[in-house]
């Protein structure tokens, strides 16, 4: 159904013009000479610690390689069993949703209605737990987002949602497609469960970040990509639980439709401007619980 004029205006004065044009500039030399301009002047400002639960600092320059030719790295070290285990007790006691039907209700992991792909939990409730909320902070995570980018790092959205096995066909992100969340901006997942071939891999093609081809902004199917790019360069990350990479979501990707079981997967973006999709209320916390650097957490955290 095509949206009316008055849904247009109105989808435009929410997202405004930035997001317009960070969608149509799709040429590959005027898209990169903006977004150096944009951070020339921004510098690289945040500065901690060289401690790190993922990155080891002595492999940081090979990570920013690695996203800048391919458009992921895999980190040093997995996320412990008991950090795992606490998030997974605390969301537990949370309820998650249906993003694209919303009129479901709650949806109960282990009993999620057939139309329900995905269910996602709500950020403000992840931003409250305090493990979830370190690992977005965490030193090495930062300065690997920091490198890439090339700008102090903004934390705009976490995220965290279960993908369901078992339903005849894949939809949105389930099928190949590039992320225009922002001028440049980088993922960090995390599996909280094993994933094998069947239980729905994210799927991320090397290279196709700072590739010119297919830039037209929409959904792919799987032959236009293989054709264009080589099957060889598409990569399944079939990891255990605790498993975590930076992926640069501007290159093609995807989640597998699951063919079984359920996968539950930890998202933090960073970025160099909040999402123009988003609207940001942060979470009040207790002082003596934030000691997390104000500004890359401005937009989740109220200060």
């Amino acid at each position: 159904m095509k949206k009316s004029i008055f849904q247009r205006i109105k989808n435009f004065k929410f997202r405004g013009f930035d997001y317009y044009a960070m969608r149509g500039v799709s040429n590959k030399t005027l898209r990169d000479a903006l977004i150096n301009f944009m951070v020339s002047s921004r510098g690289k400002k945040y500065k901690g610690e060289l401690k790190s639960t993922f990155i080891n600092f002595n492999n940081l320059e090979k990570h920013v390689e690695n996203m800048n030719k391919d458009g992921f790295t895999v980190v040093d070290f997995k996320l412990s069993p008991e950090k795992l285990n606490g998030i997974l007790s605390y969301v537990e006691k949370l309820q998650c949703y249906d993003p694209y039907r919303k009129n479901l209700g709650p949806i109960d992991p282990d009993n999620a209605p057939e139309e329900t792909h995905t269910a996602h939990y709500k950020r403000a409730e992840l931003v409250g737990n305090p493990d979830i909320l370190s690992i977005a902070n965490d030193n090495g995570i930062l300065a690997l987002a920091q490198e890439f980018l090339g700008a102090t790092p903004t934390i705009s959205n976490i995220n965290l949602w279960w993908s369901f096995g078992g339903r005849k066909q894949a939809e949105e992100a389930q099928l190949y497609h590039r992320d225009v969340d922002d001028w440049k901006f980088c993922k960090f997942f995390i599996y909280l469960t094993d994933v094998s071939p069947d239980n729905g891999p994210h799927i991320y093609v090397r290279g196709t970040s700072s590739s010119p081809k297919l830039r037209k902004i929409r959904r792919y199917m799987d032959n236009e990509i293989e054709d264009t790019f080589g099957k060889e360069n598409v990569m399944k990350f079939v990891e255990p639980k605790g498993s975590a990479f930076m992926v640069d979501t501007y290159g093609f990707h995807k989640g597998l439709l699951p063919k079984s079981g359920k996968r539950l997967l930890l998202q933090v973006q960073y970025s160099l401007n909040p999402l123009k999709v988003e609207n940001y209320t942060p979470v009040s916390l207790d002082k003596a619980e934030m000691t997390h650097d104000k500004f890359v957490n401005r937009l989740i955290v109220e200060s």
